[in-house]
């Protein structure tokens, strides 16, 4: 199209850009967003689309891919603004002749040439509108809407916004939030809105990006973890892409893929950064030490005033910032934006980090956030203050299920400053003890709570262990905070020295206790135990009972991952019902949690029972391995207790005969078949696996007739010949 001249009044305005009017080419590698093309199909009730999202998530390739899908359905404008736009003047001759290009035939006699900008709503737009009103289903594309920044040509669009015939329908693109009636269109339901977290690349559109488009060849979990570091952000997996070419060891690359990499910062500092004035700069940069930001809190770290007015602010124009909440109160930088603005900082201004930091620390310290407070600490080097915050703490969070959290924290710690600190070394011994229960009592010095540390390092000597928490629960009674502790270590005392009544007894205040006092870890070990020991003595409904609700309270609180006893202990239940396979998958798994986090007593007691299950199921070759990693487990211990006397019963004991036939029982019929060696009748055995009489005995005839005998002791004894029980 010629460029024309156009007159607002009478001024002459630049010349009309052609270019401005044609979407961007579509790129050869990009991706089609299926979804959410679907999802911005216009409809009758939708005056407006906004597509809001930082610099390069993908909003102008997207909307040029929707306009050619829409193009085969009714006409669509397309406008790019610039800062010139920003004239209403100029902005709507280049909007009417967008509109002509899409719509030929469109009233000529339509023109801003004489018209003065304050009056356009009054001449101009009753007239568009009333030509638009016939025209059927019109789309017009504004890219780039965060270019208009003045209140004329912002009126203007929003009073078309408002007299549009529902027919018309406007998408704006933008890269902070329009500043436009949106509420009103909202709770009319005549917004449509596409968000950053919309425009995220999911990883199967990362895979069709990486793999497919551009042949990386990158494993399925490296771009997961790429889509994770980059939330989804389209220009940073795309520059991640670009990254790649030509690197060897693409996984290894994209596992480190970051804040730190020169694309990244190259298009985040041109793009981003540099758009906002000085102030606002150095807001970015000197809070990105925080994970968090508020307005305060920023007040406090930079030390000035205004920080939330301009959080606000950055919150509208630059959509790195997400609020996390609908009060503007507290925000976060998008994750890679954060890494970049670190990365800054600490390249402009290395010197005022520490600084920066301990502010932090005292502004989380004085609000009793100490979690916090202890990282921003240990960044600031200020390792005294960080030690005063862990020593009360740390037992409380490690017992939640967060012990990987302060042992974190020790490794920050220079290691010669742990060796001379009492209150890290007992801090560093409680974490080793899986018990995770003990703190450091306020008063209390280390050699005084020494039986209690030592009672929990059990491993190393059955009795010794024994009598330090005898001694420790002697001086640690009801309402200690040392008292889950010791009794969950004088249990285990108990346990280990094969006195399981007096075990059971001291597990089960561990467990009362622990659960008032949300003990979390100490609480689900002593159930799980319990459960066990309840096996031992054939107890198989108040062992399933125990072991169900050891499980439940870990997933619950999310110390699964740590506390493989309980593991162990459904495992051995689930066998005890007669589901073998099912309690071996369990076992097992307890197990590995236990190689990373139990003690050599724990890992070769639950060897011991997979051992069993192993047998039981005629593995033989796998159930010697189970015992020789128990055998070994058991040497390092210096009073194994009466693990290696179980473990030499289970060497020694017979090994099941073996006919040469083979049964085919169900899971349910290896159930029923368990049950049967128990003194409870068809009946009892029903209700114990709420089933009915009918199909116990229907079971129970199975059982039989595919055992070729016709009675119960008849029944029992093949199969124990059989070695299936």
């Amino acid at each position: 199209m010629a460029s024309t001249s156009i007159r607002s009044g009478r001024a002459s305005s630049p010349p009309l850009v052609a270019t401005k009017l044609d979407a961007p080419a579509a790129r050869a590698h990009s991706v089609v967003r299926h979804r959410l093309l679907e999802r911005l199909q216009p409809r009758p009730s939708v005056k407006l689309i906004v597509v809001a999202a930082p610099a390069g998530s993908g909003k102008t390739t997207l909307l040029g891919m929707w306009r050619e899908a829409q193009a085969t359905m009714g006409p669509v404008a397309w406008l790019t603004l610039e800062q010139g736009d920003n004239d209403p003047g100029v902005l709507w001759a280049h909007a009417l002749d967008a509109l002509r290009q899409a719509c030929p035939g469109l009233d000529e006699s339509l023109s801003f040439q004489t018209v003065e900008p304050e009056r356009i709503t009054d001449f101009i737009f009753p007239q568009l509108v009333n030509e638009l009103s016939g025209r059927g289903d019109v789309v017009f594309i504004l890219d780039d809407f965060d270019r208009i920044s003045s209140g004329p040509a912002r009126d203007t669009l929003a009073w078309l916004i408002e007299h549009a015939p529902a027919t018309f329908h406007i998408v704006l693109a933008s890269r902070s939030e329009p500043a436009l009636p949106l509420g009103a269109l909202r709770a009319h339901g005549e917004l449509l809105e596409v968000r950053a977290d919309d425009l995220k690349f999911t990883v199967d559109e990362a895979e069709e990006l990486l793999n497919e488009r551009l042949e990386l060849g990158l494993a399925r979990a490296d771009i997961e973890l790429l889509v994770e570091r980059t939330e989804g952000w389209a220009t940073g997996i795309y520059l991640a892409a670009l990254s790649l070419v030509g690197v060897e060891d693409r996984g290894a690359f994209a596992r480190e893929f970051g804040g730190s990499n020169r694309y990244v910062i190259d298009f985040l500092v041109d793009e981003v950064l540099e758009a906002h004035s000085p102030e606002l700069r150095t807001l970015m940069l000197r809070s990105s030490i925080l994970d968090r930001l508020s307005g305060p809190l920023c007040d406090a770290v930079l030390e000035r005033d205004g920080s939330r007015e301009q959080l606000v602010e950055l919150s509208r124009s630059n959509l790195f910032l997400v609020p996390l909440d609908d009060k503007n109160e507290w925000f976060r930088f998008h994750r890679l934006f954060a890494q970049l603005l670190r990365v800054e900082l600490q390249h402009r201004e290395p010197e005022i980090v520490p600084t920066l930091h301990h502010r932090a620390f005292v502004w989380h310290r004085d609000r009793d956030l100490p979690e916090a407070a202890i990282d921003h600490a240990l960044e600031a080097g200020a390792f005294v203050e960080a030690t005063a915050l862990i020593s009360p703490l740390w037992e409380r969070i490690a017992s939640a299920g967060a012990k990987a959290t302060v042992a974190g924290w020790l490794d920050r710690f220079p290691q010669e400053l742990v060796r001379d600190s009492p209150a890290l070394l007992l801090v560093q011994a409680g974490l080793a003890s899986d018990s995770a229960g003990l703190s450091g009592e306020p008063g209390r010095s280390f050699d005084t709570d020494a039986d209690a540390v030592r009672a929990a390092f059990q491993w190393e000597n059955v009795d010794a262990g024994y009598e330090a928490a005898l001694r420790a629960a002697e001086r640690h009674g009801p309402g200690s905070p040392y008292r889950p502790a010791v009794c969950w270590s004088l249990a285990q005392g108990c346990y280990h020295r094969g006195d399981l009544a007096t075990a059971d007894r001291w597990f089960a205040e561990a467990a009362e206790v622990g659960e008032r006092e949300g003990r979390w870890l100490i609480t689900t070990s002593a159930l799980a135990y319990r459960s066990l020991i309840a096996g031992e003595h054939g107890a198989t409904a108040e062992q399933s009972r125990l072991a169900g609700r050891a499980r439940d309270l870990a997933e619950e609180h999310e110390v699964a991952r740590v506390k493989g006893e309980v593991d162990v202990a459904v495992g051995a239940a689930l066998a005890a019902g007669g589901r073998v396979d099912d309690g071996l998958s369990a076992t097992a798994r307890g197990i590995s949690v236990l190689r990373r986090f139990g003690s050599p007593l724990e890992v070769a007691n639950a060897l011991i029972f997979e051992a069993r299950l192993l047998r039981r199921l005629g593995r033989e070759a796998d159930a010697a391995s189970a015992i020789d990693e128990a055998e070994q487990a058991i040497q390092s211990c210096r009073d194994p207790g009466v693990l290696r006397e179980r473990l030499r019963g289970l060497q020694h004991s017979p090994r099941p005969r073996r006919r040469n036939r083979t049964l085919a029982l169900t899971d349910r019929e290896r159930a029923v078949l368990r049950m049967l060696t128990g003194p409870l009748t068809e009946r009892e055995i029903g209700r114990e696996l709420y089933l009915s009489h009918n199909t116990i005995h229907s079971h129970t005839r199975s059982i039989f007739r595919k055992l070729g005998v016709t009675s119960r002791a008849a029944a029992l004894k093949e199969a124990r010949a059989l070695g299936i029980l």
